[in-house]
């Protein structure tokens, strides 16, 4: 039996709760002992953050990027606020502390290794769009679009000549990037994630392709705004939503945060679209194509548009997966087994891999070693 740490936050805090809720976090605390000791803790962490000032961030719903104040001397912990819920960030049991120095900043749209966020043209160019010549010469082929801090924005009032121009934007390892269409939708993709799409939309729908992670905030239209991924089609209705497809993952995802999709399966016989609420889920298992719909807490799956990395009890294969993706780097079990441990946690992705791993490594009692590209996982 689990409860989200949202719950326990606001419930610690004095904040209201529904009923339901009431009932989720004494049905739980009555459940065992050891929830009531994690609670006990919970609390016991929270004092010792308000004693110490530790800073508080209020992040907007699905998008808007933390504005994280600096003290010189103070250590912090990130709080977010999702669908205007708080939700704590605390490590199970303590194991999870991130009261670490603040690290330098990350440029968004550039990794690690110093390759950028490339953009393919309709003509075939290749641009790289951290390099200034490539924007300046985007810039001079078409005024439409501008490129600035991580985000390319085509014009609203764009006019299509012709034939339908697509351009297709790659994400590398440690990099996210913001593109807002020529309709205004926006469209944030996580690292390792490839978009297709339209410089001007024509025709009866809106339509891109999608692989990897991207979390999309869509603008109403009188077209409907379809996400195509290479398992499932996505019919949206003006809406906020995350869809995660990567092929390493036991199944693809489609989280729903506010508004309305459909979703059907590309090659099923079945065309109708299963409609989502907000807070529901639907999942396509990536090896039995087995499909599932269910309600979830949104937290862990939109968390990574605001820079950070969610663990509500998953094992350590999942999470070396997503660190794997932001830090470019192959990850090596000596013993299988440690991949099914489990975690609670969040952490920053502006830390380094050094960093997170020996969070990790006091959590678990697992091991880590990095040699060049490689980590290397043992007991």
């Amino acid at each position: 039996m689990e409860v989200s740490v949202s719950i326990l936050f606001r419930k610690m805090k004095g904040l209201p709760l529904s009923d339901e809720e009431n009932q989720a976090f004494e049905e739980w605390y009555a459940a065992s002992e050891e929830h009531r000791l994690y609670w006990k803790r919970f609390r016991q962490q929270q004092e010792k953050i308000e004693e110490r000032r530790l800073s508080v961030v209020d992040v907007q719903a699905g998008w808007a990027c933390l504005e994280r104040g600096r003290r010189k001397s103070a250590r912090r912990i990130v709080w977010l606020s999702v669908a205007a819920s708080v939700v704590v960030l605390l490590g199970f049991a303590l194991a999870f502390s991130f009261l670490h120095q603040a690290p330098p900043a990350v440029v968004v749209g550039k990794n690690l290794s110093g390759n950028g966020v490339s953009l393919r043209l309709s003509d075939g160019k290749n641009l790289v769009l951290t390099d200034k010549s490539a924007i300046a010469l985007l810039d001079e082929m078409r005024a439409s679009v501008k490129v600035k801090e991580g985000t390319i924005q085509y014009q609203e009032d764009s006019i299509s000549h012709g034939e339908v121009a697509y351009n297709e934007l790659q994400v590398p390892a440690a990099a996210e990037f913001q593109v807002v269409l020529a309709d205004g939708t926006k469209v944030l993709l996580n690292s390792l994630s490839f978009l297709r799409y339209p410089v001007v939309f024509t025709g009866n729908e809106r339509k891109v392709y999608l692989e990897g992670e991207a979390f999309f905030i869509v603008k109403q239209g009188k077209k409907p705004f379809i996400v195509e991924t290479k398992g499932e089609e996505i019919k949206v209705f003006g809406t906020e939503f995350n869809v995660m497809t990567y092929a390493e993952e036991k199944q693809m995802e489609t989280t729903l945060v506010k508004g309305s999709i459909g979703i059907k399966l590309k090659n099923a016989s079945d065309k109708e679209y299963v409609r989502l609420m907000p807070g529901e889920q639907f999942a396509i298992n990536n090896q039995s194509g087995a499909v599932s719909v269910k309600k979830v807490d949104v937290f862990p799956y939109v968390a990574w548009t605001e820079g950070l990395f969610v663990s509500q009890n998953d094992n350590l294969e999942t999470i070396m997966q997503k660190l794997a993706r932001w830090y470019d780097v192959e990850v090596f079990y000596q013993n299988t087994s440690l991949k099914t441990r489990k975690f609670w946690g969040v952490m920053k992705r502006k830390d380094t891999l050094k960093e997170i791993l020996e969070v990790i490594a006091k959590a678990g009692q697992v091991k880590f070693e990095i040699q060049g590209k490689t980590v290397i996982v043992s007991q």
